[in-house]
């Protein structure tokens, strides 16, 4: 690629400001340097905006973009209308990636000639092991659309790169009323246009799991509602519609109101949540065989089979896990 092409990677910033160094650092420190690193402070309350600016005075590849706090959507957009690489990919402010994050991708993408490269795993807080032999293959849009309905890729929009004219073409943004779930709604929306799409196995990114002030670390109602309002969302927005996508959907719309029956359980939320406790509730036993009629992971087909026997059994497992 000779450092021809250009990337940009856009970071929305808000109340980070003890994991945002680490984040700017890891993407200064690319083995691909033709980079365009866009923070966009989101009306963050915190120094992060400040630390932003900071980083701009050594880094002549850094814009910072300060606005107004209109959420996690409207930052992602704000910094897509400014990018100007050839590419964009994302990451968090309270995460990192590693030295070849946009190398990995960027190579992906350019070499299969394909609108949309993703890596199907990443490190985490609890989950630091290295692969050991990698592998990468271009699919379909369908089953790549598949793949992230079935949870085999990680829903949000970090470890994922796409071509800049590919989004400006089909005019794809982040869904500005929706605050959870809205990377889910714009891979898929992403996925099912692409020319094709290639799939690596490879680990490129960090992502925090402990993280006091992450999205879904205390329970809110809102932010429950509005996670199965998101699922609901996808499907209506469904340009592939076939049997298999079908059924694929109906799998994350189950996995979604299982997760928010854990997570009213384990925030001692029921007795205040009594209606929205029962539905997920019900949907997690009687709509748990959607696990057993599409390609997902073993892991969810133990998790189907647990949600018939009993919700309650992998809410407290979901809860002894985190706690460990």
């Amino acid at each position: 690629m000779d450092d021809i092409v250009k990337v940009s990677i856009i970071v929305p910033i808000y109340n980070v400001d003890q994991y945002i160094e680490k984040c700017i650092g890891s993407i200064m420190q690319q083995t691909y340097q033709n980079l365009e690193i866009i923070l966009v402070d989101d009306g963050s309350p915190d120094d992060s905006g400040k630390i932003a600016d900071e980083y701009a005075l050594r880094d002549s590849r850094i814009k910072v973009i300060h606005k107004k706090n209109a959420g996690v959507s409207a930052a992602r957009n704000t910094g897509i209308d400014a990018a100007t690489g050839d590419y964009i990919c994302f990451s968090d402010g309270d995460d990192y990636v590693m030295p070849n994050y946009v190398e990995h991708l960027l190579h992906l993408c350019v070499h299969n000639h394909a609108d949309i490269a993703y890596t199907v795993d990443m490190y985490t807080t609890f989950h630091k092991e290295k692969v050991k032999h990698g592998i990468s293959r271009v699919i379909t849009p369908e089953e790549a659309t598949e793949n992230i309905l079935c949870y085999k890729v990680p829903i949000g929009v970090y470890s994922k790169m796409f071509k800049r004219s590919f989004v400006e073409m089909y005019h794809l943004r982040f869904l500005e009323d929706v605050f959870i779930g809205e990377g889910f709604n714009f891979n898929t929306a992403c996925f099912q246009r692409a020319n094709k799409v290639v799939l690596s196995t490879e680990r490129i990114y960090f992502y925090r799991r402990d993280n006091e002030s992450s999205a879904m670390t205390k329970f809110r109602e809102d932010k429950c509602r509005m996670a199965l309002k998101a699922i609901d969302i996808i499907k209506e927005n469904l340009v592939i519609k076939t049997s298999r996508i079908l059924k694929a959907w109906n799998f994350a719309n189950w996995h979604t109101h299982f997760d928010m029956y854990c997570w009213i359980v384990n925030a001692k939320a029921k007795t205040s949540n009594v209606k929205l406790y029962k539905k997920c509730r019900k949907i997690s036993r009687w709509k748990a065989y959607f696990a057993f009629c599409v390609p997902t992971k073993k892991s969810e087909r133990i998790r189907g089979m647990l949600g018939i026997l009993s919700p309650l059994i992998v809410a407290k497992l979901m809860l002894w896990r985190s706690k460990r």
